[in-house]
Formats: C-alpha cells, structure tokens, sequence
C-alpha cells in the first residue's frame, strides 16, 4: 500500500523514534543482558477476517488483495508487481516497512457496525476501502494525432521550478520529470486519461474548446499547465 516514490509530494513519509535517556549526576551506567520474551498479541479478530480487495479511495487505480500467511497477512497489488508484509501489532493495529525499508508504516483496520472489517487507514491519512470485486481498466486504441496533441512541457501549479515533459510514442504517452529525469510510460484508457498500471498512476487532461490541453491532473491531486510554446 505505500506508494513507489515517484513524483515529489506525491509520497508522505512517516517516522516514528522514541528515545528515552536514563541518566544521572554520579550515577555510573549498568549494563544488563535481558532474556527477550516473545510478545504476546491479544487478538479477537482472525486473520481470515482481514482478506479481501481493497482500493484507495482517493485513487481507483491502487488496489491490492489481502491475504493471510502464518501470522501475518500479504497485501499484493492487483495489476502491478508490490507485495507487502503487514506485520500485527494488536487486534486491528498492523504494520508495514516503507520502500527503504528503514521506517515502519501503521496499517489500521477499521470495522463496520456488523463488525465485518470494512476499511484501512494507512499511516494515518490514506484511506482504502474493501471491495467486493474489482475489474481491470481496459486500454483503449487511439489515433496518432490523438495522443500527439497531448504532448508538450507542463509546469506544476504549486512550484515554478517543477516540469513535466510528455512526449508522444506509438501506443501512448512518456512522462519525464525535469528534477531527476525519470521517465515513465502511460497507455491510453480515453482521449485524456491515461494511466501506468504498475504504479497506479493516472494522468488526466483537461481540452479548451479547440481540442487543445490546457492541463494534466497527475496521481489525481497535483495539477501541471501546459506551457505555451
């Protein structure tokens, strides 16, 4: 569930560090070895309640299938190559590793009032819904002039310093960004919405009147202008 990083602002990162200090004027340190005792999880749901299909609310093109393994659960990605391991902290409480796999992600379950688990929260902000089936996005075939109009510099709305450039190839579009050169490519799904499957990642377009875009709403929330050439 935790998004490859690809664009900036696109990704929230969240660290959690605790750090307690026990220390004391005159007071010599003492270093013990202390047997670890397992932990122990009180738990009433079943891992089983847990799978499913979920998709993030604030963007249908992330889903991923939960599903139980031991005593953890796998959340594979439905349409791309992510597999991640949630590992249980309590009853409804799980965790994940981020992309670096130096930070640790909560992953919250949420019931409805039949007590069926309907949703999770992950790190606190994203919402993703349990489904009950999901049917891939079909690609669609566009006409060459109809992909090609839609190439160009697009400069983000939040900071001048940003650009994205698309370019126009055979059976779609090639995005590169102007801060790291990343490219990434996109197949058509209409005349202006195209989508990388494997990230979940949508380009939207918006036309004026002429049939000319004017705009391109990326991952569904940052908005890039077309430059005027």
């Amino acid at each position: 569930m935790t998004s490859i990083k690809i664009i900036t602002g696109y990704i929230c990162r969240f660290a959690f560090i605790a750090v307690v200090a026990l220390t004391g004027p005159g007071i010599a340190p003492v270093i013990a070895k202390v047997a670890k005792s397992p932990t122990i999880i009180i738990a009433d749901t079943q891992l089983k309640a847990f799978e499913g299909i979920y998709q993030q609310k604030d963007n249908e093109y992330r889903v991923y299938k939960v599903t139980a393994d031991g005593d953890k659960l796998i959340a594979q990605q439905l349409g791309g190559d992510q597999k991640l391991t949630l590992t249980r902290k309590s009853d409804l409480e799980f965790e994940l590793l981020d992309d670096d796999g130096d930070e640790k992600i909560p992953v919250v379950f949420s019931k409805n009032e039949a007590g069926e688990i309907n949703q999770i929260t992950l790190g606190g902000r994203q919402i993703w819904a349990k489904i009950n089936s999901y049917t891939p996005p079909k690609e669609v075939q566009l006409k060459p002039e109809q992909i090609k109009v839609l190439a160009g510099k697009y400069q983000s709305d939040e900071r001048a310093d940003l650009f994205l450039t698309i370019t126009a190839i055979p059976d779609g579009l090639t995005l590169k960004q102007s801060w790291d050169g990343k490219e990434i490519n996109f197949k058509p799904l209409s005349e202006v919405l195209f989508l990388n499957q494997a990230f979940g990642f949508p380009l939207k377009f918006t036309k004026d009147a002429s049939g000319n875009p004017t705009k391109v709403l990326a991952f569904n929330r940052d908005t890039w202008n077309k430059v005027k050439e």
